[in-house]
C-alpha cells in the first residue's frame, strides 16, 4: 500500500514512548526512536498517533482515545531497565481496550537483544530487531493489506507458542533516512535550557547525523545491535538538518546525538566551518566523544569547534585505573582523561565525564582510584562537568556478559525479570553485581548516589523549564550537593541512612509516575 490517506480510521498507527525511571527538566528529549520508524509511514500518508508517556501525564486516557481509532497495530520502544516496567503498563491498556485485536509490536535496543525472551512475555506479539525504519514501515504495509510477515527480516513473531525470528536486516544506508517529522509531535514539549547548555533556553535534541559506533567497549550494546559500523550523513545532509532545525523552532542549543561525532574528523570539522557559514550563532554537543580522538585534533581544529558553538565535549573516562580500562577494551589510559580535560580547558571548552564502578573483579582500592580521578579533573578544571557514576550493569551480548556470568550473574529469564537492571539504582539483593558482598554491594550503591547528588542533580536541576519548581529544588538540594561533595573527597560513603529516604522520594515520584517534571 503506498497511500493511505483516504482510510477511515482517524489512526493507523499508535506508537508509544514509556518512561524511563528518571525523566526530569532536559532528560526528556524527542522520541526520536518513533519519529524515525514513523517517517516512512508519516510520508505515505499513514495516520501516526505518538504517547509519550515522559510528557503526558494523562498517557493513559490518550492512547485509550487513540486505540478507538482501531490502528492496526501499536509499538512500543524499551530500553532495558526500568523503562520496560511502563511498556508493559502501556501494553497492558492496549490488550485490554482492544480484547487483542490490535497486535503490539515491540523494538528498542531490550526486544534487539534478546527478542526471543520478549516474546515469550504475553504482551508482546512481534519485535522488530536492530534498526527498525524500513522493518517497521514493511510490516506495518503487510499488517494493512492483510498479507504475509514471515518474508521481512529484521522481525520476530509468536503463532501460539511457536516463536520464529526471520533473520537480521541489513544496516540502513544514513544518506536515505528521511527529515524529522516534527509535526507528529509538538517541538516546544523538549525544547528547554539542557543539562548542559542551560543558559541557552531553546535548546533541542535534534536526532542524528550518523549511527553506529566502532569501537568494541565492554559494557556497551550498541556493537552487537549495529554492528560496530558507523556510517555518517554527507555534510550537506548533516548540515540541512542542523540548518533546518534551528530556523524553523528559533533554537539557541542543539544536543546532535550521534555516537561518536568525531570518527571522520574532516567530516565533522567541515559540519563546523557549516554552521559558521550559515550564521547559526548557536551552542552545541554531541552525546559521545574519545578522549584518545579528542587529544589528537590540533590547535586549528579544537579553536574550530569552540568558534562553531561547540560549549561542551562529553567524554566516556569511565575509570580511574588502566587494568579495569583494559579490562572493558576502553582502548584509552586514565592519563588519556587528563591530558583531554586539560585540552577542552586550553580552549575554553568545558568537558563532560562519565564514570563507572562495580565491574567484575573491580576492587575497591580502585574504585577508589575512579573517584581520585574525578576529584582531579575537578582540581585541573574547575570547569568540567561530572556526570553521575554509573553502577555496571550487565547486559546480554555485550563483551563484559561472559565474564560476568563467570562472576556469579543470573540474568533474569523473563522480560519483567529486567526492569531492575537500573544503572542508578542500588543492588542490595545482588542480582546485577554478585561479585561482590552485601556491605560491598551497599558501599556501592552510595557511592553512586552521593556522587550523582554532589554532580549530575545540579545541572539537572537547572534543566527544569518550571523556574519556581527549579528554584525550590535548588533551595533542597545545595546542602546536599556541599555535603557529598566534601564526603566523596573524605571517601567516607557508608553511614547514610539519609539515602534511604531519596530513593523512596525518587521511586515515588518517578518509577510510580505520580509527577511530570517540566
Amino acid at each position: 500500500m503506498n497511500n493511505v490517506k483516504d482510510t477511515n480510521s482517524p489512526v493507523d498507527v499508535v506508537l508509544i514512548y514509556p518512561k524511563t525511571g528518571m525523566d526530569v527538566g532536559s532528560t526528556v528529549v524527542p522520541p526520536h526512536a518513533l519519529l524515525a520508524i514513523a517517517a516512512p509511514l508519516h510520508k505515505k500518508g499513514y495516520k501516526i498517533k505518538i504517547v509519550d508517556q515522559r510528557r503526558d501525564f494523562h498517557w493513559r486516557e490518550n492512547l485509550i482515545k487513540a486505540l478507538a481509532g482501531n490502528p492496526v497495530c501499536a509499538g512500543i520502544s524499551s530500553m532495558t531497565g526500568t523503562q520496560i516496567y511502563f511498556a508493559i503498563e502501556a501494553a497492558k491498556v492496549i490488550r485490554k481496550v482492544s480484547k487483542g485485536s490490535i497486535p503490539i509490536i515491540w523494538g528498542g535496543p531490550h526486544p534487539s537483544i534478546l527478542p526471543e525472551q520478549t516474546l515469550q512475555n504475553e504482551y508482546v506479539d512481534m519485535v522488530c530487531v536492530g534498526e527498525g525504519d524500513v522493518t517497521f514501515a514493511e510490516l506495518v504495509e503487510a499488517l494493512f493489506s492483510k498479507k504475509a510477515i514471515s518474508n521481512i527480516k529484521g522481525i520476530g513473531y509468536k503463532d501460539g507458542s511457536k516463536i520464529t525470528l526471520t533473520g537480521p536486516r541489513e544496516l540502513i544506508d544514513v544518506e536515505t533516512l528521511l527529515p524529522v517529522p516534527w509535526d507528529l509531535i509538538n517541538p516546544e514539549d523538549y525544547i528547554q535550557p539542557d543539562f548542559y547548555l542551560k543558559t541557552s533556553p531553546r535548546t533541542l535534541d535534534i536526532g542524528q547525523t550518523s549511527r553506529g559506533c566502532p569501537f568494541k567497549c565492554g559494557f556497551c550494546s550498541s556493537a552487537s545491535i549495529r554492528q560496530r559500523k558507523w556510517r555518517a550523513m554527507s555534510v550537506e545532509k548533516s548540515l540541512d538538518m542542523i540548518v533546518r532545525a534551528v530556523r524553523t523552532f528559533k533554537l539557541n542549543g542543539i544536543w546532535i546525538r550521534d555516537d561518536e561525532f568525531y570518527i571522520d574528523r574532516k567530516r565533522a570539522y567541515d559540519i563546523c566551518e557549516g554552521i559558521l557559514r550559515n550564521d547559526l550563532n548557536i551552542r552545541w554537543y554531541t552525546s559521545g566523544t574519545r578522549v584518545d580522538v579528542f587529544n589528537k585534533a590540533s590547535d586549528e581544529e579544537t579553536s574550530l569547534l569552540k568558534k562553531s558553538g561547540a560549549y561542551v565535549l562529553k567524554f566516556g573516562a569511565e575509570s580511574g585505573t588502566n587494568r579495569v580500562l583494559k579490562l572493558m577494551e576502553k582502548g584509552i589510559l586514565w592519563e588519556d582523561t587528563l591530558k583531554a580535560n586539560l585540552k577542552a580547558k586550553k580552549h575554553g571548552i568545558i568537558p563532560a565525564f562519565g564514570l563507572m564502578i562495580g565491574f567484575p573483579t573491580e576492587t575497591f582500592r580502585e574504585i577508589n582510584q575512579t573517584i581520585d580521578l574525578a576529584l582531579k579533573i575537578k582540581k585541573d578544571n574547575p570547569a568540567a562537568q561530572l556526570e553521575a557514576i554509573a553502577t555496571y550493569t550487565a547486559l546480554p551480548a555485550t563483551p563484559l556478559f561472559d565474564l560476568a556470568l563467570e562472576y556469579g550473574l543470573k540474568p533474569p529469564q523473563t522480560l519483567e525479570g529486567w526492569v531492575d537492571w537500573d544503572f542508578l539504582e542500588y543492588d542490595l539483593a545482588g542480582k546485577k553485581i554478585p561479585w561482590f558482598n552485601y556491605r560491598e554491594r551497599k558501599k556501592i550503591g552510595n557511592i553512586s548516589y552521593m556522587y550523582t547528588v554532589a554532580n549530575a542533580v545540579p545541572n539537572l536541576v537547572g534543566s527544569i523549564k518550571n523556574r519556581l519548581l527549579k528554584y525550590a529544588l535548588i533551595m533542597l538540594t545545595t546542602p546536599l550537593v556541599h555535603f557529598y561533595r566534601f564526603r566523596m573527597k573524605r571517601k567516607y560513603y557508608t553511614f547514610a541512612p539519609e539515602l534511604a529516604i531519596l530513593r523512596r522520594i525518587r521511586n515515588k515520584i518517578f518509577y510510580k509516575g505520580y509527577y511530570i517534571i517540566k
